[in-house]
């Protein structure tokens, strides 16, 4: 199974601008992927687990391991390319 992991926070307004973008063009072109979003301020537990420093961060799981990461300045189309390489 595939999973996009989406870390943001209240006070990143790159994170607030790219969400929707993304997860709707991930959403539309991968319907199955499973999207999970993080705000490192309410889980920080798990921003500390996943090493995420900056935001905004996208991690790309597959069958629970970590298979792309996208850190600070990325495009959508960077995105959709590895799920499309790994989702064969």
């Amino acid at each position: 199974m595939l999973e996009l992991l989406y870390f943001t926070g209240s006070n990143c307004a790159v994170c607030h601008a790219l969400k929707p973008k993304l997860l709707g063009a991930v959403v539309e072109a991968y319907p199955l992927v499973k999207i999970t979003i993080i705000d490192i301020e309410q889980d920080p537990y798990t921003a500390g687990q996943s090493m995420v420093f900056t935001l905004p961060v996208v991690i790309i799981k597959s069958e629970e391991n970590e298979v792309a990461r996208f850190a600070r300045s990325f495009s959508i189309q960077q995105v959709l390319n590895i799920l499309q390489r790994i989702h064969r």
